[in-house]
């Protein structure tokens, strides 16, 4: 690759796909396309094979034929370091490397494919060290990456950071002085606008200004009254001087505000700091009125990138493709050592399939050793057979006992809170709403409906008296759970009972028959004193029915019960 002879420089950057292809040195092509929704967000390409199709579909578009590929990898998607080691060989400082990010990264360390650019050795007091910028990029990422460069027809070459770009693009400066002074670029996105300060032509931080280009589309939309799409497209073709409205100058005056206020606070931060040159890039860098203004707002020197690559002043849309140009001049800058993480991952993915060839072989060696050393181990085998059958009968008595504990899922399931969603973890405990209908039967009433939604029961009781239901609903609003209850309905209902002399008869004689002979005499007595009162109440009152009938009355009630939320349902299915 010293030539990059038919290299595609890909760079997937706040929504938009730029490609470039060198050739023999030089550039050839230089493209850039708005992705679709829903396939990339922002940096991160969410559907691999949409992606392929797409840059497929593109480069057949834009006649591109290559069949390599240097991709750009978003410093959001990696772990990026200032390091200082001592100056030992490259192959030890590899070793050594994944130690530094161990406090960083999530996960193991063999999930990260680790790589280095090496900067100037230190003298005087540092004498024997050397500094370096490390990345730590998830293996998963150039797995995919990979894969998704393949589904497109490209074979992945290289890989490098985006902050490594940008140091590429300064060593191109070829004024050395020029190419140290300490300058910021602004790259102004859709959502961001990322703030990246380098000195001595080294990556010194980086820092996020949530506004961007999306602020100017809404107040645009809001002014023109369309929907963000079409306003997007004003924006971008200047459709009818749209650029120059009062609503678009007002937003670029927003974003002029906060881009001054990180400056503000940067120089504030460090003292040291001689930052006097602003680079412009990104597709709100193409927005003129944005450029002009930030130009005459900001007391530096501010440029955009097309003005900034002098070398690549005849390329269109610098702006938005100097990344995947960068990329393509990495072997070609004054860079030391320039990053190059697709060959790291490689030797990383030659590593573990001699690792797990290896692995197999002890693995065979230890079965064939196990197979002939088993000979003179019968009696041991007998023993452990008979244990085997021991085992199987308590598993399967074990497995018949869980069979037969079927239940315990669905109250497993009833009792927890396992299975539900964050809406309904923010509500009640349902154990608590079953304590609660507990504790109501328990207060002389009988439930004979209840319904919880949200964070409301609904129960409907039955009792004696309406003094019940006051005490029940007293009762209820000293609950820890409830935080207040209310008796929305109660009405009284009349009852008849209904009881026939032949089922008093019966009753009498089930009931002659378990006493003793002294309790039936004196039971005569009595029945001969009530046969006389009872035949003068029939001569009375004459023959009517033969039926005794009682009336009485119970009380149907509906109480409504406020519960209280539950807070730390989340904290609880946790732990």
């Amino acid at each position: 690759m010293a030539k990059n002879d038919g290299v595609l420089g890909i760079s997937v950057r706040h929504g938009k796909l730029a490609m470039t292809v060198m050739r023999g040195g030089n550039v050839k092509t230089t493209v850039w396309e708005e992705i679709p929704n829903n396939i990339v967000d922002d940096y991160k390409i969410l559907a691999g094979n949409l992606f392929a199709e797409f840059l497929r579909e593109k480069m057949h578009e834009h006649k591109i034929r290559c069949k390599k590929a240097a991709y750009v990898l978003a410093d959001s998607e990696i772990f990026i370091r200032n390091i200082r080691m001592p100056d030992i060989d490259d192959e030890q400082l590899r070793l050594n490397i994944p130690f530094e990010f161990r406090d960083y990264i999530q996960g193991t360390l063999k999930d990260y494919v680790f790589d280095f650019v090496k900067r100037d050795r230190n003298d005087g007091e540092n004498a024997g060290q050397i500094d370096l910028l490390a990345f730590a990029v998830p293996f998963s990422l150039m797995q995919d990456l990979m894969e998704t460069m393949k589904l497109a027809g490209l074979k992945l070459e290289k890989a490098i950071p985006e902050t490594c770009v940008y140091e590429t693009l300064l060593s191109e400066i070829k004024d050395s002085e020029e190419s140290k002074k300490e300058r910021c670029f602004m790259d102004i996105g859709n959502n961001h606008i990322g703030m990246r300060v380098f000195r001595d032509g080294k990556f010194k931080l980086s820092h996020i200004i949530d506004i961007g280009e999306q602020h100017i589309v809404q107040a645009m939309a809001d002014d023109l009254n369309v929907d963000m799409h079409l306003a997007s497209t004003y924006l971008r073709t200047n459709y009818q001087d749209c650029q120059k409205t009062e609503a678009a100058m007002n937003a670029y005056k927003d974003i002029s505000l906060e881009v001054i206020k990180g400056l503000n606070f940067y120089d504030m931060s460090d003292m040291s700091s001689r930052l006097k040159d602003i680079v412009l890039c990104g597709s709100g860098a193409m927005i003129t009125p944005l450029s002009d203004l930030l130009k005459e707002r900001i007391d530096k020197d501010v440029v955009t990138m097309q003005d900034f690559l002098k070398d690549h002043k005849d390329t269109e849309d610098l702006n938005i493709t100097f990344a995947s140009l960068g990329v393509l001049l990495c072997d070609t800058g004054g860079m030391n050592n320039a990053s190059d993480i697709v060959s790291v991952s490689f030797n990383q993915k030659r590593d573990l399939k001699g690792l797990l060839i290896g692995t197999a072989v002890i693995v065979v060696a230890a079965i064939l050793v196990a197979k002939f050393g088993v000979l003179d181990q019968f009696d041991k085998l007998a023993r452990a057979q008979a244990r085997e059958q021991e085992l199987q009968a308590r598993y399967d008595a074990d497995v018949q006992f869980i069979k037969t504990a079927g239940e315990l899922s669905d109250e497993y399931y009833h009792y927890t809170w396992d299975g539900m969603t964050e809406e309904e973890l923010g509500r009640v405990s349902r154990v608590d709403v079953a304590k609660l209908a507990d504790f109501i039967a328990q207060q002389g009433v009988s439930v004979r409906t209840m319904s919880l939604k949200e964070s409301v029961l609904t129960v409907g009781v039955t009792g004696d008296t309406l003094d019940t239901m006051s005490k029940l609903t007293a009762s209820l609003a000293e609950q820890d759970v409830v935080e207040s209850c209310s008796l929305a309905s109660a009405q009284k209902e009349y009852v008849e009972e209904e009881q026939t002399f032949e089922e008093s008869a019966e009753g009498t004689e089930s009931t002659e028959e378990a006493v003793t002979e002294e309790t039936e005499e004196t039971e005569e007595v009595e029945e001969e004193e009530t046969s006389e009162d009872t035949e003068s109440q029939e001569e009375e009152t004459g023959e009517e029915v033969n039926n005794k009938v009682s009336t009485q009355y119970v009380v149907n009630a509906e109480i409504k019960i406020y519960l209280k939320a539950l807070s730390s349902a989340s904290e609880e299915v946790k732990e």
